[in-house]
């Protein structure tokens, strides 16, 4: 799962309308599910300023009443110990202050900077080891689990990109994508299977201020065969190489499924709208749905 759909799952188990998956939080992602939830609900949910302010306010009954105790329990003690929230509080400043471009622009590096902000911050939230020997044995500590759970990312990235990467290739087993058109203002394609029965058209548009895709794909391409997002994987993949920059993707399949745009920062596919974007416009829906 992508942040947006972590999150969206976690809105369903907050407001009691769904649980958690079995498994969901012994697999590889684990880690990277639990901090984009517990950011989340820091920031969107309880309005806190961030971390820092959270380890003042947080308590076992609020984690229970937002259905959080679970993540803890699971998650954060077994990787962390009972010192999980002290070590969130660093990691967070840690990343923000890695992926801050103004700071150390000499590191390139995504884990040295990551290791230098984490040094950075250790000082300045816990104190210096080097003239504080007793905090040397939370350093090790903390750093260790810095460490560990940079690799579980790594993981857990490789994880996702090899489903996404195997999930494409089912898609398209059998299908192929043909140039129809192409012209200073745009490209237009249809995707074709091996009887050339034409099961979807694809029209970029080269406009201003950013590209638009428009994507029209036949019912029969959902189910088993996949989805939409195997779609633009082969677009991105092999025909908008050059990257042109913000693209919005505009899908159709039995009805307005969303707008999406491909997130510069997490990588994923985000939706322009709230949950659940084209259920108001979708054509197939009954009243008993």
């Amino acid at each position: 799962m992508d942040d947006e759909q972590v999150i969206a799952l976690y809105n369903r188990v907050r407001t009691g309308r769904k649980t958690w998956p079995a498994g969901m939080w012994s697999s590889p992602a684990a880690l990277q599910y639990a901090v984009t939830v517990f950011d989340y609900w820091i920031h969107n949910v309880m309005g806190w300023k961030g971390w820092p302010e959270a380890r003042t306010r947080i308590t076992p009954a609020l984690l229970e009443e937002h259905h959080l105790a679970d993540i803890v329990e699971n998650v954060f003690v077994p990787e962390f110990g009972e010192d999980w929230l002290d070590f969130e509080v660093l990691l967070n400043e840690s990343m923000r202050l890695s992926e801050d471009e103004n700071w150390a622009p000499e590191l390139v590096d995504r884990q040295e900077r990551v290791e230098a902000a984490f040094e950075h911050a250790f000082e300045q939230i816990l104190g210096s080891p080097k003239t504080q020997p007793r905090l040397l044995p939370i350093y090790h500590r903390f750093r260790n689990h810095l460490m560990r759970m940079w690799g579980a990312f790594q993981e857990a990235q490789a994880e996702h990109d090899k489903a996404q990467r195997e999930a494409a290739e089912r898609f398209w087993t059998g299908l192929r994508l043909v140039r129809a058109t192409r012209g200073p203002s745009g490209e237009q394609w249809s995707i074709v299977n091996d009887e050339d029965e034409r099961l979807g058209e694809i029209v970029v548009v080269w406009g201003d201020p950013h590209p638009y895709c428009l994507i029209v794909l036949d019912g029969q391409l959902s189910g088993e065969r996949g989805t939409w997002e195997q779609v633009i994987w082969k677009l991105e993949q092999e025909l908008l190489v050059e990257d042109p920059g913000v693209l919005t993707y505009s899908v159709w399949q039995k009805g307005f499924v969303g707008e999406f745009y491909r997130c510069a920062d997490c990588g994923e596919l985000h939706s322009q709208f709230d949950e659940n974007p084209g259920e108001e416009l979708r054509m197939d829906l009954r009243d008993d749905d």
